[in-house]
């Protein structure tokens, strides 16, 4: 048969149509591949390659708006400012008939003005996308981006660091640290900021992390020797660095002080077990930085020796594992461990037993504290150029951001009622301990007011 006679029959039409399509679907499933690839490769946090796929695979297919906002993210990864942001420009312009994938664009290129500092452009295309949605999720990502999710309120004042927030048993006060005089001292306040009494007396030590004991009126604390007059406020140590600090016990009213372990290479970060009779606390007395239990249960405070005391080891690993907290059982606890390269969150019982990874991903995380009612844990991790704290459900998921200013935002401590969540930033150039209210969300009201009174 000639071709032009196949060409001129119905059946030959047929035929040559199905030809087309298969070679189409083929096309299609190919590209489908490509940008699935390139999206494992950047979620796996291996944007280089990405990059290299993805402007190949442009080059062939230009008008791809997802391959363009692939992209966009990979370069945004690589620091590469400008080249995302003109990649996520173009796939917002691609997406003009698909208004979802359109709005995802937006709050990407709002986030990589954001990373780089350019808040003024950030508010701009956010208030486009804030104009055009009803979607509470979109609302919700908008808000994570423009400040915190629940109304905040700055506690403390003045031109000095403050730090290391814990709320006491009846959740009407909060034990901080603070370097208002020539080191660091702890306080206590009310929730409303108001300073209620100096706890600590000691001008040649920097004091930190108080936690409130089952015996009344005595909070458990840190001490280091003052080396300078600059206070570090510790996101995560090192077990390579030396630790020189040690542990008191001190009554809030009559003064008295007891030491629980003695200044020396040396103990850091305790908290106190929801019964207020145990404190676990990292070490690199060792070694390397591993957990510690101290069992206090039965022991007369005011006559405490360090005598009295035997801490237990609960981790045993090659890697560092620090800045534990106790789960509401008291029988587990979840700490910071390096052992896969990034710092991750593991969960623990306090016999040593039962070990897990609690949240895989690429970023690292610091600072965890479990919610009274054992549902939620926030978190501290530095995702897109800076510091901020996250929840995240007890079984791994829904995890979101509930931070987000200028400036590092560390250190989260949940009130015993779970209502609030105290935290310290710099968002004011100076650490600062701010209070906020988880059962005051911030509402679409709320978010119009700060996107177009900035």
């Amino acid at each position: 048969m000639k071709l032009s006679t196949y060409l001129t029959e119905p059946q030959g039409i047929i035929k040559i149509c199905g030809i087309l399509l298969v070679v189409l679907l083929v096309a299609c499933q190919d590209d489908t591949a490509v940008l699935k690839k390139s999206e494992e490769l950047l979620n796996g946090g291996t944007p280089q390659a990405a990059v290299e796929q993805l402007e190949a695979f442009i080059e062939t297919a230009p008008e791809d708006p997802k391959a363009r906002l692939l992209l966009g993210k990979a370069y945004n990864d690589l620091g590469r400012y400008n080249d995302a942001v003109a990649e996520l420009q173009k796939a917002s312009q691609l997406y003009a008939a698909q208004p979802e994938e359109r709005t995802a664009a937006r709050l990407e290129l709002a986030r990589t003005y954001l990373r780089f500092g350019d808040r003024s452009s950030a508010f701009r295309v956010l208030r486009l996308v804030q104009r055009s949605t009803l979607d509470p999720e979109v609302l919700r990502q908008i808000i994570e981006l423009v400040g915190d999710t629940y109304h905040t309120k700055r506690l403390t004042r003045g031109d000095s660091d403050n730090y290391s927030p814990t709320f006491s048993p009846d959740g009407t006060q909060i034990a901080f640290a603070s370097f208002r005089l020539d080191n660091g001292e702890i306080y206590l306040m009310d929730l409303n900021g108001r300073i209620q009494r100096r706890v600590t007396f000691t001008t040649d030590f920097n004091d930190s992390s108080p936690a409130f004991l089952k015996t009344p009126n005595y909070l458990f604390y840190s001490s280091e020797p003052k080396s300078s007059r600059e206070v570090k406020v510790v996101i995560q140590s090192s077990g390579s660095t030396p630790i020189y600090a040690g542990f008191h016990v001190t009554h809030i009213h009559s003064k008295i002080t007891r030491t629980v372990l003695p200044v020396s290479f040396g103990a850091r970060v305790p908290r106190t077990s929801p019964a207020g009779d145990q404190v676990v606390y990292e070490s690199n007395v060792d070694g390397n930085l591993e957990l510690y239990l101290l069992d206090l249960a039965g022991l007369d405070l005011a006559q405490l020796t360090p005598e009295d005391i035997q801490p237990r080891r609960i981790t045993f690993n090659e890697t560092d594992d620090g800045s534990p907290a106790f789960f509401p059982d008291g029988k587990r606890v979840i700490f910071v461990s390096s052992r896969n390269e990034k710092n991750q969150l593991y969960t623990i019982d306090i016999d040593g037993k039962n070990e897990k990874h609690f949240n895989p991903n690429r970023y690292g995380c610091y600072n965890p504290t479990v919610s009274p009612d054992g549902k939620t844990i926030a978190y501290v991790s530095a995702r897109a150029g800076d510091w901020e704290i996250y929840l995240i459900d007890a079984d791994g998921k829904n995890e979101r951001r509930i931070t987000s200013d200028i400036g590092r935002s560390i250190q989260p401590a949940f009130s015993p009622d779970g209502r609030y969540l105290a935290y310290v930033s710099d968002r004011s150039d100076t650490f600062h301990i701010y209070l906020m209210a988880l059962d005051k969300p911030v509402t679409r009201q709320d978010l119009a007011k700060r996107l177009f009174n900035y």
